[in-house]
């Protein structure tokens, strides 16, 4: 396999540029040809000479403002599972090809395409499937939910999730929540459910941050699994799984993206690894201030850095909400992801030690609405007893950063596309005892 991390110097050196089969090709097959390829989610395929040659100056532009390959993460904080950035040698290589007037090199001596870093689904216990199929009705942005039965008569865990876009033109990003019978709302949530499919017209029923659809929820919903263009899924931390109980509902949230091709049918289905019993119970918890629902977060228009924060220890709001885990000793946390609206730009995880250190958990720094995704720590961070949790959110309200045609509006909490929210949804396991 070539050794991209020197591919530049030694194109400087050699006064040879790059070629496509050679050098290009491996990288594209690697992080970029998942999404843009014919019938993909990507506005333009990237699978053959011809085409990556005629996309070359934007994807000149793309790679090095590093806004593709979709990754929110800043360095220097930890390591990541999955990280599909490209290096700074890559980066170089792909310009250079460009530069050079993208030559495309020997077709029967390809190099060899770097490896995938989605880790795949383990096995598929269970399958399930949107009830009918559904075309999208908003342009170019419509976010449908779709509400499933639990099948499983006994207690259940989910250890792993993969997603099967039915239409990978449009199917932009999935989320799965878990509403069990025994959330703080009880058979209230369900009856909202129906309430809101009963609402809209056609399969499902519209929504847009979460499960909610005309009229929020009320409570933080607890998410199950999430799913972008190029994943191929993942399992759960080894031992780990999310306890799923006998009466439970699924709402599976589709963002549908119809802006480079014409809206067609869509009848996604997710996969579950299943396991009877796990090690350790585990959940997707949302850490956020209470306050913040009520009413206290308010972002002032024509404001174009407005910032909230929470801190504290949240065990009990953590145990109020996924129920049956014991966090009485500390946890585990795996993963951490963040989730805020379209005014959204930066925002941090933190985890603050009783001795006073500082652990990062996630840096956003440009945080993109359309390419959150979930950060998967290589190692497990340990929350113990007398440690505390940080959350900071910022938003960008100004005039310039409005939809077109909209002006600045004061905002606050709520499920709507004019409406904010702040939550660090993080992957957090029990602690052996």
């Amino acid at each position: 396999m070539k050794n991209l991390a020197i591919i530049g110097t030694f194109f400087a050196a050699c006064n040879a540029p790059p070629t496509y089969h050679q050098d290009i090709a491996p990288i594209l097959q690697g992080r970029c040809v998942s999404c843009h390829q014919e019938g993909g989610i990507g506005p333009f395929a990237l699978d053959t000479f011809d085409k990556a040659k005629s996309m070359a100056p934007i994807l000149v532009e793309s790679v090095a403002s590093k806004r593709m390959p979709p990754w929110g993460a800043a360095e220097g904080h930890r390591q990541y599972l999955d990280n599909p950035s490209l290096s700074a040698e890559q980066i170089e290589a792909i310009r250079l090809w460009a530069d050079s007037g993208a030559p495309e090199g020997d077709a029967n001596r390809p190099g060899e395409a770097l490896v995938t870093v989605s880790g795949g689904l383990g096995r598929s216990d269970l399958t399930l499937t949107m009830p009918e199929a559904y075309t999208p009705q908003q342009f170019p942005d419509d976010y449908r939910c779709f509400v499933l039965d639990w099948p499983e008569q006994g207690l259940t865990h989910v250890t792993g999730f993969a997603a099967q876009p039915g239409n990978r033109q449009t199917v932009h990003h999935i989320a799965m929540f878990l509403v069990g019978p025994d959330t703080p709302l009880g058979d209230g949530a369900f009856e909202k459910l129906a309430e809101f499919d009963a609402h809209d017209d056609g399969p499902g029923y519209r929504c847009f941050g979460g499960p909610s659809g005309y009229e929020d929820l009320g409570i933080p919903i607890q998410q199950l699994a999430q799913w972008v263009p190029g994943s191929s899924g993942w399992d759960f931390p080894a031992g780990t799984g999310i306890p799923v109980k006998p009466g439970s509902k699924l709402v599976l949230q589709v963002h549908y993206n119809s802006a480079s091709v014409n809206p067609a049918p869509d009848q996604t289905s997710v996969s579950l690894r299943l396991e009877a019993e796990v090690e350790r119970r585990s959940a997707f918890a949302p850490w956020l201030d209470i306050g913040w629902v009520l009413g206290s977060m308010q972002i002032p228009a024509g404001d174009d850095d407005v910032w909230h924060s929470v801190q504290g220890d949240p065990r009990s709001f953590f145990e109020f909400l996924v129920g049956d885990l014991d966090l009485s000793s500390g946890f585990r946390i795996h993963s951490v992801l963040l989730h805020m609206h379209q005014r959204g730009h930066a925002g941090e995880v933190t985890v603050h030690r009783q001795d006073g250190g500082e652990e990062v958990l996630l840096e956003e720094a440009r945080y993109d609405f359309n390419w959150q995704q979930i950060y998967r720590f290589k190692e497990p961070v340990e929350f113990a007893a007398g440690d505390e949790l940080s959350l900071i959110c910022r938003w960008d309200n100004s005039a310039g950063n409005q939809a077109p045609g909209q002006q600045p509006a004061d905002i606050a909490w709520g499920e709507g596309t004019a409406e904010e929210m702040c939550v660090a949804n993080l992957y957090i396991s029990e602690n052996p005892q």
